[in-house]
């Protein structure tokens, strides 16, 4: 049974690969963010693109999808994490592909977690955003400071460090990093069966900015060179996105479930350029929906 989850998880995996290969509707085309002023200078608008950065960063992010209690010394893990992700179109219009992008996003998350001592884990993964090139490789560290009193009413703590980068995207550059902590009970139905509720509270905090882009893309520079058409969205400092989750896991045997649930409100912090600039990071608020699948050895 193992082998055939690893295999039918590689199919998946070639099979995402191999049709990413042709732009989608969520493709970055970050020169549709620029203009020229009237000066005819290139400027780009940074609101948006931080509002953006925000949204896109929070959809990537590595998914959580597990309890606080650690797998022990000698387990391994593996799962596939579906989650349907919200966002706003009007922020992602002008910068995609897609005239008219929809207001959810699907992504799958591949992740294998290994147990190093009793309360350490480590993980690593990618997660993919369907109808795009997207792609976001990650991952985690997490210790369970208080776990194994299943059979009192005291629950499991842990924190987890996180982080990503994604790869796929058209001129963006974009990294994650988060810090969350949680809560988790087990609660055994004989001996093969659990129920895993959790719940906690995640601080992510995403880093973007843009390569060279050419807010005339279609105008031969050598025939116009005194005139410069290149922008670039620099760094404005962190963005700040607050994610509390809830959810339950289900261990079957070797066989693992989990549902969770995360509320990510509308962001609110403002970054500032080098000149003094402030951008406002105007994005909404987002939920995000995942099922996970997999299985513990």
């Amino acid at each position: 049974m193992p082998r055939r989850f690893l295999f039918s998880i590689a199919l998946a995996v070639a099979g995402l690969t191999s049709t990413s290969a042709w732009a989608g509707p969520y493709d970055l085309n970050l020169s549709r963010l620029g203009s020229l002023d009237g000066n005819g200078n290139p400027t780009g608008e940074d609101t948006k693109f931080r509002t953006l950065s925000s949204e896109l960063g929070t959809i990537m992010a590595p998914t959580i999808a597990d309890s606080a209690d650690s797998l022990g010394l000698s387990a391994f893990a593996v799962s596939a994490d579906l989650t349907i992700n919200t966002l706003t179109p009007d922020n992602w219009r002008d910068a995609t592909q897609s005239t008219d992008p929809r207001g959810t996003a699907p992504t799958l998350q591949i992740m294998g977690r290994k147990g190093l001592w009793p309360g350490l884990e480590i993980g690593a993964g990618a997660k993919h955003m369907f109808d795009s090139r997207m792609w976001a490789m990650g991952g985690y560290a997490k210790i369970a400071f208080h776990e194994g009193f299943h059979h009192l009413p005291i629950p499991s703590i842990a924190a987890r460090g996180s982080f990503s980068r994604l790869v796929g995207a058209r001129d963006m550059n974009l990294s994650t990093a988060a810090f969350d902590v949680s809560l988790s009970h087990v609660f055994g139905v004989g001996k093969t069966f659990n129920i895993t509720p959790y719940a906690g509270y995640q601080a992510l905090f995403i880093f973007a900015n843009s390569g060279v882009l050419d807010v005339t893309p279609g105008t031969d520079e050598f025939l116009m060179p005194a005139q410069s058409s290149e922008f670039v969205f620099r760094d404005s400092g962190a963005i700040v996105r607050h994610r509390p989750f809830l959810g339950a896991r289900f261990i079957f045997s070797v066989m693992r479930l989990a549902l969770e649930y995360q509320i990510v409100p509308g962001g609110g912090s403002d970054g500032e350029l080098e000149d003094g600039t402030v951008v406002e990071d105007l994005s909404s608020l987002q939920h995000q929906f995942t099922i996970s699948l997999g299985l513990d050895f």
